[in-house]
């Protein structure tokens, strides 16, 4: 049982960090790449953040979710006496931490504040594309976007650093 648990615990990890990896380092730049070109399918930046957005959401959940997991798996590991490197000082447990952490903070704080703001700003507009760059209220949706992309790549790197932390295991009983 628990090497099934500690198998799971990394497969889970890897997942986390392959879709956070595509979505941040692939799927995101592509999707705003094409808008810079005028494809037809993306053929601005707001069709990239509509797009890429419900996305991220699901990143966050998945985040949630999946660390909370991670967290219960590791704690019953450390109790069967099964530590992950850098297991004295918790190091993959903190970095867990820190990336559901920085998915709450996305799920629950930047991304509905984002979306207020571009809501006001396609009002105020007739569509977020067309946004004064110098108006204020843009400027407060770029600030939330770039906290939230900060916020984003420090929870990946984060998992990142658990799942380096979990592919290394090793137990404390006594070898009969």
């Amino acid at each position: 049982m628990v090497q099934a648990i500690r198998s799971s615990a990394i497969v889970v990890a890897a997942i986390w960090v392959g879709v956070l990896f595509c979505l941040g380092f692939i799927v995101a730049p592509y999707l705003f790449t094409l808008a810079a070109r005028g494809n037809s399918v993306v053929p601005n930046t707001g069709a990239a953040a509509d797009l890429i957005g419900p996305l991220l959401y699901g990143a966050d959940v998945l985040g949630l979710a999946a660390g909370t997991a991670l967290l219960l798996a590791l704690l019953f590991l450390r109790r069967r006496r099964e530590l992950p490197l850098g297991g004295r000082w918790y190091l993959c447990e903190l970095g867990l931490g820190a990336a559901i952490l920085c998915a709450a903070v996305n799920y629950w704080l930047l991304a509905p504040q984002a979306k207020v703001v571009k809501n006001q700003l396609a009002e105020r507009y007739g569509a977020f594309l067309h946004a004064d760059r110098a108006d204020d209220l843009f400027r407060q949706f770029s600030t939330l976007h770039q906290a939230s992309t900060v916020v984003f790549v420090i929870g990946f790197m984060a998992v990142l650093v658990s799942l380096v932390c979990m592919t290394r295991f090793r137990s404390t009983m006594a070898k009969t």
